[in-house]
């Protein structure tokens, strides 16, 4: 099969470009041909692969003039139109996040060939124009439940309303462009997003969940007597990710906790483990440092505070042996099975995230890492994903045959 894979970047700067990567791995070694499209930096240098890729936007120094290509990237369609001129047949285009940079003027062009399209939603974009369903800092669903005018009344994007009116005509030209419309199955990475899809209006026909997955055989659990005596945190060090509610808990209860990550809170952060002796905050980290803290540790907790669309920290966790408490927002409680793998606990609360520590306490560790790491195996590997992503393209593909 021929695969067109379609991102905004053709490099990572965020965890939907790793899957956007490793989706394309995964097709090639199974054997397929996988074509990418995406945006190429400026001054970058050009290759046969990247030829005709438009140039990405800066939507940081973005003003008036660049406004229309944010709502609408010709230079996007030209490319797309000539690249696929020059190629063999396709058989389905999937796409990633494709908006703001190549923006919906691409789905008309893939809709003129019958080309079946694919989209896996790395976040809320369809239901919440900004994104995230976050509005001051805290879960938001006024616009799945209501009107996307609220982006504008409140002015969730950055607190500004220039840049929310931007954004909500972004998202009504994307929707008249049809980023619903043109797309034949949309891949949601949770069901908690499906749900939100659905109270968002997208037909339920189109909606099919699966989840992310990991290469398990990248990582190794360790044995039971080298596990040590924290709790890990890893990630984003964030308000919205639970960090504030878990080093409370963690100094409260007396338990050691180390963090590594870095974030916009990591300056309370450093106060706070200045004055207590619990907790310990390494910074970034990755590669083997952080596979062996993973491993070693006596749970990752993953405290988040917003509706999480997926938690690939669960399934790191998981995978390496290692028990995961988690929130009970967004995505997090569907990926840990409480009390056989993890512990769920109510986001915010003290004293539900300090219960699950002391349940932890209680529990076979080496139990909970065989059933962690089984589960993975189970239902996130990555010979599961192909074949579920195989027969979405094969829906997508009848539906686009029907219709044309």
């Amino acid at each position: 099969m021929h695969i067109l894979q379609v991102n905004n970047y053709d490099h990572v700067r965020g965890g939907s470009d790793v899957v956007f990567f490793e989706t394309s791995q995964l097709l090639k070694h199974a054997g397929h041909r996988v074509t990418p499209f995406a945006t190429i930096a400026r001054g970058q240098q050009r290759n046969p692969e990247n030829c005709y890729f438009p140039t990405t936007l800066d939507t940081r120094k973005a003003g008036v003039l660049s406004t229309p290509r944010f709502l609408h990237n010709r230079a996007a369609r030209r490319g797309l139109s000539a690249m696929l001129s020059d190629l063999a047949a396709v058989d389905v285009a999937h796409l990633h996040i494709y908006y703001g940079q190549l923006t919906s003027s691409i789905l008309g062009e893939l809709r003129r060939r019958r080309i079946p399209i694919v989209q896996t939603l790395h976040e809320y974009k369809l239901a919440c124009p900004i994104y995230t369903m976050v509005r001051g800092g805290h879960p938001c669903d006024l616009c799945v439940n209501g009107s996307t005018w609220n982006l504008v009344k409140h002015r969730c994007k950055d607190d500004s309303l220039s840049r929310s009116m931007l954004m909500l005509a972004e998202f009504w030209a994307s929707r008249l462009q049809g980023d619903v419309r043109h797309i034949d199955r949309f891949i949601c990475i949770s069901e908690f997003q499906r749900k939100v899809m659905l109270r968002a209006g997208l037909p339920e026909e189109k909606l099919m969940v699966i989840n992310n997955f990991v290469d398990v055989d990248a990582f190794r659990p360790c044995a039971s007597n080298e596990k040590g005596d924290y709790l890990l945190y890893f990630g984003r060090i964030e308000a919205l990710k639970g960090v504030p509610t878990l080093v409370e808990a963690a100094h409260q209860s007396g338990r050691r906790l180390i963090l590594a990550g870095t974030g916009s809170w990591q300056g309370e952060l450093a106060a706070f483990a200045g004055r207590s002796k619990y907790i310990e905050h390494l910074g970034f980290l990755e590669g083997e440092k952080l596979h062996d803290l993973v491993s070693k540790a006596r749970a990752v907790v993953v405290p988040s505070e917003w509706y999480e669309p997926f938690g690939l920290t669960v399934l790191e966790a998981k995978a390496s042996g290692t028990p995961v408490i988690g929130s009970d927002m967004g995505a997090i409680p569907g990926l840990i099975r409480d009390g056989i793998d993890g512990f769920v606990f109510t986001a915010g609360s003290i004293e539900s995230l300090t219960a699950a520590i002391e349940r932890l306490e209680r529990s076979d560790l080496s139990v909970l890492a065989q059933a962690a790491r089984s589960d993975v195996l189970d239902r996130f590997s990555s010979s599961s994903h192909l074949a579920k992503l195989m027969g979405v393209y094969g829906q997508a593909i009848e539906r686009n045959d029907r219709e044309s």
